[in-house]
């Protein structure tokens, strides 16, 4: 996708695109993690060029050698700061100045929500601001038209698949002999526990050494237990919880009390998505590709706090339309 210029030890990575209009460079202060593939990709159709500066023990150094010369080629800078680096960013924007270039300045936050569609949540736990971030509670004008849109579609999804039900009911029966359904307790809205009903895909022994994450290929699955994970079957029967009112059809996935207590600790904001309903999928499910731990949590919150700020029927509509897609494909992002 682009190529990575190294001077001595420090370095930034530099990328290319070939589709861009834009004569605009971007340059990010301090990329930290939450750039991933998928964000480079659409930023390369909007920019000539994107340069990423990582941390660096010399940013005198790492700036007039590298950033310097590439400021030459191009008469507009997109410059997206980090409060952590507020030093090497008035040194930029001091280059940019005297070689009389144009520049806007954005914030990781607002360039995050705005670009990326997602809320930056700081990897520094000095950069924590509490009062920075509104997370709302969804109030009537959202709550009623999800509530038509979870049952309409409830609805009519059991009715299209209630043979795949019954056809599932007795594989499960003789592969793995034990229940058909498993229940598992998750954390709701508020933090209320509540009972997730999964058709059963795992051995009945599967976590005899404790809770763990799930994952791909999981070799606790059954063969059949396997394709209802990979064809996302095994989470049909939630559309109980929601006729129950414990879940949504869009929402932060649910997880389980063990891992939200971590959580809590360790990603700032985490306690935020417990404000509404948890969906059987959800933003988050169709933007980042399936992966467990603090990592991978962090990634998903930041999309599942972009859509509670910024809930929009348009939106949710996307998610059901982009949720289709990954289950006829076959494939998470």
């Amino acid at each position: 996708m682009g190529n990575t210029y190294v001077s001595d030890r420090r370095y930034i990575h530099r990328l290319l695109s070939k589709t861009a209009t834009s004569e605009e460079v971007l340059i990010v202060t301090s990329y930290d993690y939450f750039l991933q593939k998928y964000d480079l990709a659409a930023l390369l159709k909007r920019y000539k060029e994107v340069i990423l500066i990582p941390h660096s023990d010399n940013d005198d150094y790492l700036l007039n050698h590298t950033v310097r010369p590439l400021l030459d080629k191009f008469e507009k800078i997109h410059l997206v700061t980090n409060p952590q680096y507020d030093r090497r960013n008035r040194v930029i924007y001091e280059l940019v100045i005297r070689k009389n270039k144009s520049i806007r300045i954005t914030t990781v936050y607002d360039f995050c929500e705005k670009y990326l569609k997602k809320v930056y949540i700081p990897d520094n736990i000095s950069e924590i601001n509490p009062n920075l971030l509104v997370i709302p509670v969804f109030g009537r004008r959202i709550r009623y038209p999800k509530k038509i849109i979870d049952i309409t579609i409830s609805i009519i999804l059991f009715l299209l698949t209630f043979p795949v039900w019954i056809f599932s009911f007795f594989r499960i029966k003789f592969q793995s002999p034990g229940p058909v359904f498993y229940y598992q307790e998750r954390v709701g809205m508020d933090r209320k526990p509540f009972y997730c009903i999964k058709f059963r895909s795992m051995g009945l022994d599967a976590e005899a050494n404790g809770a763990s994450f799930s994952k791909k290929n999981d070799s606790r699955t059954f063969s059949y237990g396997s394709y209802m994970r990979q064809t996302r079957i095994d989470e049909l029967p939630q559309i109980i919880n929601i006729f129950r009112r414990d879940l949504s059809l869009i929402g932060p996935r649910p997880e389980r009390q063990v891992f939200t207590e971590t959580f809590d600790e360790l990603i700032p904001y985490y306690n935020y998505r417990h404000n509404i309903k948890p969906g059987i999928t959800g933003y988050a499910q169709v933007m980042y590709s399936y992966g467990a731990g603090i990592y991978d949590a962090r990634h998903k919150l930041m999309y599942d706090l972009y859509y509670i700020r910024n809930w929009s029927l348009f939106l949710e509509l996307k998610i059901i339309f982009l949720t289709a897609f990954v289950i006829f494909g076959k494939r998470g992002r």
